[in-house]
């Protein structure tokens, strides 16, 4: 069951955990209601961003005490102010314990801080979500955390008892703040993917774990995701043996598609090195747009090619201009497109090509299916009947 808010990157776990052993408990207790209690009012707000100033300006004695303990021997890693992520999770899953007024680690404690993976790590990743989110990426590959929160949500309707969208989304972001911390995810942008350790986790989890089901849906995961990437070879391969009239033209119905108005290709005698010319909506202002497209895929689109196009701006009126290729983009021509000064540049490569290709839906077929796993919580809840 899914039930940690706040949810926390295991090495701030570890670190508190390994601090609060030998602590007294009711000492840590009232030193975090005082902190708490301290939380100020929208009107008159409290600022907790540094932890060597309020401390000592807002606790005292004991408190103070165990608030220095916890900001000092973390390595100034852990402000004390935001540990109630961590204490839901290591109180949840019996990590800690109280030994006659005195904190001392379980054996399930001991174990979470002896590695990274572990029985009890991996027991609390699959119990709260985060080897579903490992899934879902898997299956993904990449994708914005927008991508993958339907069927999030639909995991949590299951396996949790959380109903606000907000508290959705929050237990979807903090899970996999998690796992780019551990590196079984990697963010660029706003961009999730699954690394090779992800994968590897993954496996150990299927592997290990006696539950068929979730091994075989690991499986099924893996194949879509093998057979996504042979349709995006394919299609790449189709691009690149096209005509370069043709190509053009498929430009031209990926940018109608993408609300452009009045897209056109230009005529091959007299491009002037522009081959599709669109209107844009850019806020409340309309944008005359060119469009060089490159398919070249030998080597990388150069600086000379972005200054020509820049140049040929005026020719058509325009106000921007976007470079479409197969290949990718040199250092050079990637730093000339955001010049200070010039005129706007787009430089789109043979990734974002063929994912915006996939977006729109030019060249492709989408295709669904839908599988289905049994309740095992439905048939193992015992209902009481009223008898009369």
């Amino acid at each position: 069951m899914v039930k940690t808010p706040l949810y926390p990157d295991y090495k701030t776990v570890a670190n508190l955990l390994k601090i609060l052993e030998g602590t007294c408990v009711q000492d840590f207790k009232d030193s975090w209601n005082t902190i708490w209690s301290l939380r100020g009012t929208p009107q008159n707000t409290v600022n907790w961003k540094d932890p060597d100033t309020w401390i000592k300006e807002r606790l005292n004695k004991t408190d103070k005490e165990i608030a220095l303990k916890i900001w000092n021997e973390s390595g100034k890693s852990i402000n004390p102010r935001y540990t109630r992520g961590t204490q839901f999770l290591m109180n949840g899953y019996g990590l800690i314990k109280d030994v006659k007024g005195e904190y001392q680690l379980t054996e399930k404690g001991k174990v979470f801080i002896s590695g990274q993976e572990n029985k009890i790590v991996r027991d609390i990743d699959i119990e709260e979500g985060l080897i579903q989110v490992l899934l879902q990426l898997s299956i993904i590959k990449k994708g914005k955390r927008s991508d993958f929160l339907e069927d999030w949500g639909k995991y949590l309707e299951s396996n949790s008892n959380v109903k606000k969208d907000s508290t959705t989304k929050d237990y979807l972001r903090r899970r996999l703040v998690n796992l780019v911390a551990r590196g079984y995810t990697k963010m660029e942008g706003n961009i999730y993917s699954i690394t090779e350790e992800g994968f590897k986790y993954l496996d150990t989890i299927t592997n290990k774990d006696s539950n068929t089901t979730l091994r075989k849906k690991t499986e099924l995961s893996r194949l879509v995701e093998n057979f996504i990437t042979e349709q995006r070879q394919q299609l790449r391969s189709f691009l690149e043996n096209n005509e370069p009239y043709q190509f053009e033209h498929i430009i031209k119905d990926l940018l109608s598609s993408m609300g452009y108005e009045e897209v056109e290709v230009t005529s091959p005698a007299n491009d002037k090195g522009v081959d599709v010319t669109g209107v844009s909506q850019n806020g409340i202002t309309t944008v005359k747009e060119v469009i060089q497209v490159k398919r070249n895929t030998k080597s990388n689109i150069q600086r000379p090619i972005l200054d020509g196009l820049r140049g040929s701006l005026h020719r058509f009126e325009a106000f921007q201009g976007t470079i479409i290729t197969l290949s990718d983009f040199s250092k050079g021509a990637k730093e000339a497109a955001f010049e200070t000064g010039a005129a706007p540049m787009t430089l789109i490569n043979g990734e974002k090509l063929i994912d915006l290709l996939i977006e729109y839906k030019i060249g492709i077929k989408p295709n669904h299916f839908s599988y289905y796993i049994v309740d095992e919580k439905y048939f193992s809840t015992e209902e009481e009947e009223n008898i009369e």
